[in-house]
């Protein structure tokens, strides 16, 4: 015997805050005009009925969106300086790590913003290797001077003697 269909909801014409339903999609699915982008989107009876936004929408922005760019919205929050005052800070330390002066990471990601985890205050933007280095040294210059001293003048090799 087989399974009867569930019958599909006519929801053509039903509007909700992000669109109007205006045509027919795949099986169980409707297309919606989005309101923030005017694009057809896929979504089911159950999203439009719910009112859930598309998630295809490049232009939806929550009630709660800032305005702000997502980079800036995070070192504000984590660092309290700006994304104007993060560029600032590259241009002074010659456009990259303060370090070892790579400009860019290899994988595309931004340089890391050095703090003072004692304070909380920014020192520097360094690249992720540096700035690891130094988080692996817990911060101390006299590690940093000790690992110096060992690769200037490494213990004699006893095994080689």
């Amino acid at each position: 015997m087989k399974r009867q269909r569930k019958p599909r909801v006519n929801l053509l014409g039903y509007q909700n805050d992000h669109g109007i339903v205006e045509e027919l999609g795949p099986p169980g699915k409707f297309q919606i005009r989005c309101n923030h982008c005017g694009e057809l989107h896929i979504q089911s009876s159950r999203e439009i009925q719910r009112n859930s936004r598309p998630f295809k929408c490049k232009n939806f922005k929550p009630h709660n969106w800032s305005g702000l760019d997502r980079w800036d919205a995070i070192i504000r929050r984590q660092y309290g300086i700006t994304l104007e005052e993060y560029y600032k800070l590259i241009e002074l330390q010659g456009g990259g790590c303060y370090i070892c002066g790579r400009t860019q990471e290899p994988d595309g990601r931004k340089l890391s913003i050095d703090h003072d985890h004692l304070n909380g205050k920014v020192r520097g933007v360094l690249c992720y290797s540096c700035n690891k280095a130094l988080g692996l040294f817990y911060d101390k210059p006299e590690r940093l001077l000790k690992a110096v001293d060992y690769l200037n003048h490494p213990p004699k090799n006893l095994l080689n003697t």
